[in-house]
């Protein structure tokens, strides 16, 4: 073993001489840099290489610093690696991403359950961080609500989903986890498994909530239109050096904590962002008025799919053309798009400290106009959310040739697609909400930029897109 080893090192030392690259340890870390001088060269790889064939012995601090890959153990790869990085083979170490990625999730025995695992794995692969049930979480502490809280450490980079469980009959649905994600409690029971909650704990206060009130397009004389501005904690109107992003969205009044049965829980996912070490964001919601909302959250893009009995009702005394040009009359999409990019973004850019990074989300018909207002202002907004979007109003061949008018070769937004499947409404809207991204696709819209989520244990509820507010911004925002 010992003369495999001296072998496998002699190679990777010949090499190291074909290389005489100085790099700089990148500054948040000293991966790579093995005698710890503030450069990754090759003379590190040698250093290395030495101590793997027992020729010389790196201190426990050097050998930290040589182990770049994420094996349990010191070997000729992390050796390999370094000098990967020395050829510009690769940018970041697998170890340095780990811990870039690698977020302390908490969580909260508010039911008692005694005895908790945590089940984490990768949305898209499937991959495990351990088999079922997971990992025994021990040691936990008190909280201030006199639970128990235990604590794990988790490569959200990795594994980006988990489910909570006390080992047998008793779990909750499969939750995302992120680097906005801080700590999770159990919810209400979702028929045999349980829903979670945010839990944010930490430093971070819950910031506070502003309104202004604008005048808006058709509204009864005396009404006006509210917008909600939420501040995260910390923030200083007169720090101008410290500039925020801004996420907009659509039905602003059950997503700052307006309806607390049932919102976003939006001031809970920026304290666990922050906890986390970000900086938060701003929040705007542009609510809707009562009785309004439907019409404003419906764009125009040609005939919808038709009630049919409402339509013959309505062709035994009207024509085809008055039906549609009195639906087109009813739609106030493009209106409310308008609104948004030219009265309110305008005020909040001039008013608070915001940087040029925008977002925009919304569920439901919200979700329609998300997608609506991507796709008509994509130099506007860096990332859309559509949520359980209503886009069967329109068929798909509908939507195809609105889609073609589109040319997605220059700007477009991240778009993040997302619908549960547990209730009849979801089930309405999954078909076309998964399909979206075949349209997008078909239509050169880079792959890249697009992604679909589903849960099968979600319902038409706020709270459901709250879940996943976390990875729609870190998706989004690339965190």
């Amino acid at each position: 073993m010992k003369r495999s080893i001296t072998t496998l090192t002699a190679i990777i030392l010949a090499l190291s001489l074909l290389f005489s690259t100085v790099l700089t340890a990148n500054a948040t870390t000293d991966f790579g840099d093995v005698d710890g001088n503030g450069e990754i060269e090759s003379i590190d790889v040698t250093y290395l290489q030495r101590h793997l064939a027992e020729i010389q012995s790196l201190d426990e601090e050097a050998q930290k610093r040589a182990h770049v890959s994420e094996n349990e153990e010191l070997t000729v790869y992390d050796a390999t690696l370094i000098q990967y990085y020395l050829a510009r083979r690769i940018t970041v170490f697998p170890a340095e991403e780990a811990a870039l990625n690698t977020v302390t999730i908490r969580f909260t025995d508010n039911k008692k359950w005694g005895t908790v695992y945590a089940y984490f794995f990768n949305y898209t692969t499937k991959e495990a961080l351990k088999e079922s049930p997971g990992v025994l979480l021990t040691d936990p502490v008190v909280n201030s609500s006199g639970y128990n809280e235990y604590s794990i450490d988790v490569n959200v980079g990795k594994y980006d989903r988990v489910v909570f469980s006390n080992g047998n009959s008793k779990k909750t649905i499969e939750t995302p986890v992120t680097k906005a994600s801080c700590g999770f409690m159990i919810s209400d029971k979702n028929k045999s498994k349980y829903d979670t909650d945010v839990y944010t704990g930490g430093q971070y206060s819950a910031g506070k909530i502003l309104t202004k009130k604008f005048d808006y397009p058709g509204y009864p004389e005396g009404e006006q239109k509210t917008v909600w501005i939420y501040l995260p904690d910390g923030y200083d109107p007169d720090d101008t050096s410290k500039k925020y992003s801004v996420l907009y969205m659509d039905d602003g009044q059950v997503m700052l904590g307006t309806l607390p049965d049932d919102d976003w829980r939006c001031d809970k996912t920026v304290r666990s962002m922050m906890n986390n070490g970000s900086d938060g964001i701003i929040i705007v919601g542009i609510s809707s008025l009562e009785g309004t909302r439907d019409s404003e959250m419906r764009p125009y893009i040609g005939e919808p799919i038709w009630d049919e009995g409402l339509r013959e009702e309505f062709l035994q005394t009207g024509t085809e053309e008055e039906l549609l040009e009195q639906y087109k009359d009813y739609c106030g999409g493009e209106e409310f798009a308008d609104f948004t990019v030219n009265t309110v973004i305008p005020y909040v850019e001039a008013n608070y400290n915001v940087n040029s990074v925008r977002g925009f989300t919304g569920s439901s018909g919200g979700g329609l106009m998300a997608f609506y207002i991507g796709l008509e202002y994509p130099e506007v907004f860096d990332y859309v959310g559509v949520m359980s979007p209503s886009l069967n109003i329109y068929d798909a061949s509908v939507w195809d040739e609105y889609l073609s008018t589109k040319d997605f070769s220059g700007k477009v937004p991240r778009m993040y697609i997302f619908c549960g499947n547990k209730d009849m409404i979801e089930q309405i809207l999954y078909p076309y909400s998964v399909e979206a991204e075949s349209w997008l696709l078909a239509h050169d819209y880079p792959s890249d930029r697009v992604r679909t989520v589903t849960n099968d244990d979600t319902k038409h509820l706020h709270k459901y897109w709250g879940l996943y507010l976390p990875e729609l911004l870190c998706w989004g925002l690339e965190l």
